[in-house]
């Protein structure tokens, strides 16, 4: 293949990303439901005739990587019996896909007979049938109950509408005009594409665009190996844990080992929970993306991204897996794994860079769906909303509040009040940043958010999907956890519990003027709380987002008459270290984990009373200069008192030797009073 100029390389780079940004533009102004037009819960690309991703903007990047796959599925499937005018559709997560909702369409584009980009774009669906309004919630048991599920097809061969199928797929799904609009708004975005990339190749002529292309992915592949070449060949290993399926309340373990060898990277995710009976479950294209994500955003967060970028890193995702589910599993909760994955490469991140820690992204992407019958427009209304709290801190800068994850490209952190009032009977009375909940540190997170939605119609109905309801997400370098996740409803002043899983909700029934509050986590902080500059508390006390008591209590900061007391601070803060509890780490030749693969610490009952922890409780081992690690709590009069023993791998992530000194805490884990739930 011929080696294009430098210039020349650089403006059809340029010109395929602007293409994407065109067919975003349109999307855009021609969808029919927000959740594409106002909301943006789409994603454009284009893609090698071999299945690498050649060009993207600021789209979600859960969606691109998963285009890459679909295509690869699709073409495994048609082979050679890929025509001009074909639009292949796929949305099975099993094979490429993310979750039902994630409809994507691949469109052909040939030159000299022979394709030579495919045209992708993915958009959430608002409705693709199953169980419940907005098909999925937090309890689903099987794929069936999620939707249509749509194996690689055809929906338009040689130009060709398959009418059968469209009537099929279609009468299949709530709201369907607005379904099909969204269908044919798809297929438009793809036309103009097909427009631009055709000019182009009238320009340079096709084979210059394709040196181009797999030229700029080598360019991406070379650059990634060098960043990864510059980091110590080594084996490291995170534990993280997800709250639970959505059916039990067991917690659910993400194990992964990361080798690096030279220029390339392997993430082994063996020892991570089994698929579930319940909605927290992935296919293998989710599980590459989140990694991906935290290797590209630690390592390389300033150029372009392709397919090349992908190549130098390698995978072992265990079959029947959560994070590789097999049929007929439920994925609704895809994004809620993803997320975690994220927070899992930031742990092995912590300990091959230390000089640049990261926390746990604040909790799930907070799927939450109110639906009902609008009688003044005499049809059903389906709100989906995803309000996001505070991101996380970095060594560097505190975390904002109300913004999306670093993950999700340019998708707005709610859904706007003056779209959802105008279209549905529903009532925004408030969105605000939540006092108090913050993720503690001397850098801290953003601060949670507060969503207040009350019901207008006669009835409706309420289904959540999210995590980080029960355990919060990490803080590192010494910090504190974040806040959790809470989704509840206000009936006649009373706060009900529509579920026994907090935030894992499947159709609670809703009453006129119930009010829906959501109140949306916070990511973790980096660094010790007590370190943080006191003006900076002070500050925020003044405005209001935490109050004076929290400042005293986990930042040592004594504020009077608006200013700080610096005498009664010092004070304050040796009075706070000194209440903090510290075990001498014991060497064992293995590290011990319970039938659900959990990490388990034995403590001598003694030890376990100091710290304020019962038989099992969660605790954290606190690192000063790593996330920390998590177990539960299991009780033996064989462990000395003040000591705990600990196998290789969790004395690897700590970064900590026999006989080190660890600051150990109780995680205060939420959990829900379902007296009241009705």
């Amino acid at each position: 293949m011929q080696q294009p100029d430098p210039i020349t390389l650089e403006v059809v780079r340029g010109s395929l990303v602007s293409t994407v940004l065109q067919m975003r533009a349109t999307l855009m102004r021609t969808a029919y439901a927000p959740i594409l037009y106002e909301t943006k819960d789409f994603s454009c690309g284009l893609v090698t005739a071999d299945g690498e991703l050649a060009a993207m903007s600021e789209d979600f990047s859960g969606h691109v990587f998963a285009m890459a796959l679909g295509l690869t599925a699709a073409l495994d499937k048609f082979g050679n019996e890929i025509h001009p005018g074909d639009v292949l559709a796929s949305n099975d997560p099993y094979t490429g896909g993310t979750h039902l909702n994630d409809i994507a369409f691949y469109t052909p584009f040939f030159a000299d007979g022979k394709p030579l980009l495919f045209i992708a774009v993915r958009a959430h669906h608002q409705d693709v049938g199953g169980a419940t309004p907005g098909s999925f919630s937090g309890q689903d048991t099987e794929i069936y109950q999620e939707g249509v599920r749509i194996v690689p097809v055809k929906i338009k061969e040689r130009g060709k509408l398959n009418q059968a199928l469209w009537d099929v797929l279609f009468a299949n799904m709530r709201l369907q005009v607005e379904r099909e609009g969204d269908a044919l708004a798809m297929m438009d975005t793809a036309h103009v594409a097909e427009q631009s990339i055709s000019e182009l190749c009238q320009k340079y002529g096709p084979d210059t665009v394709r040196a181009c292309l797999y030229n700029s992915m080598d360019s991406a592949e070379e650059t990634m190996r060098q960043r990864i070449s510059e980091l110590p060949d080594g084996v490291y290993r995170y534990e993280q844990y997800m709250d639970c399926s959505g059916l039990s309340p067991d917690p659910m373990p993400i194990k992964a080992k990361l080798t690096i060898e030279r220029d390339t990277m392997t993430v082994d995710f063996t020892g991570s929970a089994p698929q579930v009976v319940g909605p927290m479950n992935c296919g293998i294209p989710v599980t590459m993306g989140g990694v991906f994500v935290g290797v590209k955003s630690w390592l390389d967060p300033k150029t372009p991204v392709n397919g090349g970028t992908f190549r130098p890193l390698k995978f072992v995702v265990p079959e029947g897996s959560c994070l590789a589910a097999e049929l007929p599993a439920p994925v609704g909760g895809c994004w809620e794994l993803y997320r975690q994955l994220e927070s899992t490469m930031a742990g092995l991140f912590s300990q091959i860079i230390p000089e640049n820690l990261g926390a746990e992204v604040p909790g799930g992407v907070n799927h939450i769906y109110i639906a009902g019958y609008d009688g003044l427009r005499d049809k059903p209304y389906i709100l989906y909303d995803y309000p996001q709290g505070g991101t996380p801190a970095t060594s560097d800068t505190d975390g904002a509040t109300g913004i999306v994850s670093y993950d999700a490209g340019d998708i707005p952190a709610a859904q706007p009040t003056e779209s959802i009032e105008q279209r549905q009977p529903l009532f925004i009375e408030s969105l605000a940043a939540s006092t108090d909940r913050e993720g503690p540190g001397s850098r801290i997170s953003g601060y949670g958010v507060t969503r207040r939605v009350r019901i207008l119609s006669d009835s409706g109905q309420l289904s959540v999907m999210t995590d980080r309801g029960i355990i919060p997400p990490w803080g590192s370098g010494g910090a504190d956890s974040g806040s959790t996740n809470s989704v509840t409803v206000i009936r006649d002043g009373e706060e009900l519990q529509p579920s026994e899983l907090q935030c894992k909700v499947k159709g609670f029934p809703l009453q006129k003027d119930d009010v829906v509050l959501m109140q949306v986590t916070a990511g973790g902080g980096v660094g010790d709380p007590l370190e943080r500059d006191p003006e900076l508390t002070r500050s925020e006390v003044r405005d209001g987002y935490i109050t004076p008591q929290r400042a005293r209590d986990v930042y040592g900061v004594a504020i009077d008459d608006g200013t700080v007391d610096y005498a009664r601070t010092d004070e304050l803060r040796r009075e706070l270290r000194d209440r903090r509890q510290y075990v001498e780490l014991t060497e064992s030749p293995q590290d011990d984990f319970d039938e659900r693969g959990c990490r388990l610490c034995a403590l001598n009952p003694e030890t376990a009373a100091k710290i304020e922890v019962s038989d099992g409780d969660m605790l954290e081992f606190v690192s000063g200069v790593t996330a920390p690690l998590r177990a539960w709590v299991r009780f033996s009069d064989d462990v000395p008192a003040g000591a705990v023993q600990m196998g290789p791998i969790g004395r690897g992530i700590l970064r900590a030797t026999p006989g080190d000194r660890i600051r150990v805490r109780k995680l205060n884990l939420m959990t829900v009073n379902t007296s009241s739930s009705s």
